[in-house]
């Protein structure tokens, strides 16, 4: 897909996000973010829920450079316009079931979606791991993220890493 080509996506809420090129600058729910970030994407910023504080918590940032990644605070702290200010094209969320927009409120999340593409994917316990990852995975393509070989190893790998921390 060239950077100039329509962009689309359907989430797990079975909506279709479009824009008129492939997005670049996007804000994602904090481990949203992270996920992305393993997966190549760059997000500008990440947002927290209600059970985040004022500070990104580390326990859910993984990788990601919080000097290079803006937070733009949590939950209801949040408004439209503060999640706007950096003009993302895109934001991505996730949900726990029934395709609510987690870490947003209903009132913030509906009048963002008139204004910005807004992605769900479905991490809920109805879902693998691997299902969870792949989504992330495709959706990471979407957005001009290498995938293949190397991808899906590093995806394997951190299972494996994730199997051992489990295990002990």
């Amino acid at each position: 897909m060239t950077e100039q080509s329509e962009w689309r996506f359907s989430d797990d809420r079975g909506q279709v996000s479009t824009a008129a090129r492939r997005p670049g600058r996007v804000l994602a729910y904090v481990q949203a973010g992270a996920t992305l970030w393993g997966l190549g994407i760059r997000p500008q910023g990440i947002f927290g829920s209600d059970h985040d504080g004022p500070d990104p918590d580390r326990a859910k940032t993984g990788t990601l450079p919080l000097d290079e990644v803006e937070y733009v605070g949590a939950g209801s702290a949040l408004d439209v316009e503060r999640l706007l200010a950096g003009r993302p094209d895109l934001v991505v969320t996730v949900s726990y079931g029934g395709g609510h927009v987690y870490g947003l409120a209903p009132e913030t999340a509906k009048p963002l979606e008139e204004r910005v593409p807004v992605v769900v994917i479905d991490v809920s316990q109805a879902r693998t791991f691997t299902e969870i990852g792949e989504r992330f995975a495709e959706l990471a393509r979407s957005l001009g993220a290498a995938g293949g070989a190397d991808a899906d190893a590093d995806l394997d790998a951190a299972r494996e890493r994730l199997r051992t921390v489990a295990a002990s």
